[in-house]
C-alpha cells in the first residue's frame, strides 16, 4: 500500500520539477516549486512508515519543512510583488519621457 504513495510522490515531484523548468512566470515557478516540495514530503513520509506506524522524527521533519515552505513562499511572493511593482514604475517613467 505504501508503494502507491511513493509512486504518487514521485509523480508529483516530477510534475513540479517540469513546471519549475518549463514555466516562465515567477508565480508559476513558485507554485511549481511548492508542488515539487509536496512530492518530496510525500515520498519522505511514505518511506518512513514501518509496521503501520510513522516515524515521529520524520513526521516532525516534514512538519518543520512545511512551515519553512510556507514562510519562504510568503517571502518569495513579497519579492515577486516588489519586482513587478518596480518594473511597472520603470515602465511609467519611460512612458513619461
Amino acid at each position: 500500500m505504501m508503494g502507491i504513495f511513493i509512486i504518487a510522490g514521485a509523480a508529483i515531484f516530477v510534475l513540479g520539477l517540469v513546471g519549475v523548468i518549463a514555466q516562465k512566470g515567477f508565480v508559476h515557478k513558485l507554485v511549481s516549486l511548492n508542488i515539487f516540495t509536496s512530492g518530496v514530503f510525500l515520498i519522505f513520509i511514505s518511506t518512513s512508515v514501518h509496521d503501520g506506524k510513522a516515524d515521529p522524527l520524520a513526521t516532525a521533519l516534514v512538519l518543520t519543512g512545511l512551515v519553512v515552505t510556507l514562510g519562504s513562499t510568503a517571502f518569495a511572493l513579497m519579492l515577486i510583488r516588489a519586482h513587478y511593482h518596480t518594473k511597472q514604475r520603470q515602465e511609467e517613467v519611460q512612458d513619461d519621457q
